[in-house]
């Protein structure tokens, strides 16, 4: 079968597994699904949480465990018995206006809504067919004990971890990524998980899943990038937690990540010194260096370190030239993560043979440069940028034993490797 007739089937079993799509839901007094103005496909509607038939009670709380969030600033959630609603500030670096969803319980009657609400986006819960656009949300479903509601995602075999990539392959998650699998979806392989919802992290942009949401897959994004704090980008948990009622768990493994994180802070605010670090990577001639406010540079902060280019602002990294930066960090005492992308260059050797330049840093010449590379697989992906997002404090306490080791002179790294200097 060739390229095109295999997209001519694919579209066929499109339209033929529509109908399903649109008249799974919840049976509950014969109200109707909805989705904004379309109705919403739950293939979940009779598995296990949903209210039975004709015991809905107006008076009763459907969620006694709820989420709030401190930490993250770009999310709230509000309770009203058997809905949520949950208010995303801004879905993309590139959209300033707030979404809503709403959140039904299964089996409760659709709620009576006006304003804002009354074209937003409404999905059954608890959803037992999930998709996920990336490679770090699956990490959150294995720490709520949930990834069996995972049901495809854009690239399995890009999971760094390789104890959650196997859980995945043994529940056999399927894989709808193209190319590389971490930025394009094939939609009608997406479409044919039937899923309840689809989750996207990074941009959010509604138009390219038009077809999917067409036919009745909600789509939601998760912008937790968008954090200035690690503990704002982690707390993002919770918000995965609202879809599986999974409040009581996500608040639980959040409290604890929360308390190893400000132990760690707790120590790194008693150095007497604070040594100065380069934070930035050098791509193609030109280097990008995180704005003050990102971050990775409140990493350094809470580890007890300085970072040379604090006054840099933005919301995205800044490019300067090779001259101008080692000029700025020729006496920095650090150098972290300018190899983190391409861990095959973590080593002095590499790195001046890549630009002699180097040889200038203070930090190459000591031997001071550190990646977060220990964790890295090139056959699959680093699990620094996945278990490292929902983890801060396996992050801080790495980075406060490369700034501080006296603070622990026994600490085993979990994601970061000091550049070998042969």
């Amino acid at each position: 079968m060739n390229k095109t007739t295999s997209r001519k089937v694919s579209a066929l079993i499109t339209l033929l597994i529509a109908p399903s799509l649109a008249l799974a839901g919840c049976s509950n007094s014969g109200d109707k699904p909805t989705s904004g103005d379309k109705p919403t496909a739950s293939s979940s509607a009779t598995a296990g949480g949903c209210i039975k038939s004709g015991s809905f009670d107006k008076n009763k709380d459907y969620f006694p465990d709820k989420a709030e969030f401190s930490d993250a600033k770009g999310l709230t959630v509000s309770y009203h018995k058997s809905y949520k609603v949950v208010t995303i500030k801004n879905p993309s670096n590139t959209s300033t206006k707030a979404i809503k969803y709403v959140l039904v319980q299964c089996g409760a009657p659709q709620p009576k809504l006006d304003g804002d609400l009354a074209g937003a986006q409404k999905i059954t819960i608890p959803a037992t067919r999930i998709a996920l656009g990336s490679t770090t949300e699956p990490m959150k479903y294995q720490m709520m004990n949930k990834l069996d509601a995972v049901v495809g995602m854009a690239s399995v075999d890009s999971v760094g971890d390789p104890k959650t990539r196997e859980a995945l392959k043994e529940r056999k998650v399927a894989d709808f990524g193209v190319g590389d699998g971490t930025t394009e979806v094939n939609t009608e392989k997406l479409i044919a998980l039937r899923p309840d919802l689809f989750i996207i992290s990074g941009h959010y942009d509604p138009s390219k899943f038009a077809k999917v949401q067409e036919m009745g897959i909600p789509v939601v994004a998760e912008p937790s990038f968008l954090e200035n704090t690690p503990l704002g980008r982690a707390e993002w948990l919770k918000y995965d937690a609202l879809f599986v009622n999974a409040e009581k768990v996500a608040n639980e493994k959040y409290a604890d990540i929360a308390k190893k994180y400000h132990e760690t802070t707790q120590l790194t605010a008693k150095v007497k010194t604070r040594p100065s670090v380069l934070y930035g990577y050098q791509f193609k001639g030109v280097w990008y260096i995180k704005s003050n406010e990102n971050y990775s540079i409140q990493f350094l902060r809470d580890a007890g370190g300085d970072y040379v280019f604090n006054d840099v602002h933005g919301v995205s990294s800044s490019k300067l030239d090779t001259e101008k930066v080692l000029k700025r960090a020729h006496d920095a005492d650090f150098w972290i993560d300018g190899q983190i992308n391409e861990s095959e260059k973590a080593s002095i050797p590499a790195i001046l043979k890549d630009d002699p330049r180097m040889k200038n840093l203070k930090a190459v010449g000591t031997g001071n440069v550190w990646n977060g590379v220990l964790r890295d697989d090139p056959k699959h992906g680093n699990d620094y940028w996945q278990t490292g997002v929902v983890r801060p404090d396996l992050v801080l306490a790495d980075l406060s034993a490369i700034l501080h080791p006296e603070l622990n002179p026994n600490h085993e790294f979990t994601f970061y490797k000091k550049a070998p200097a042969k």
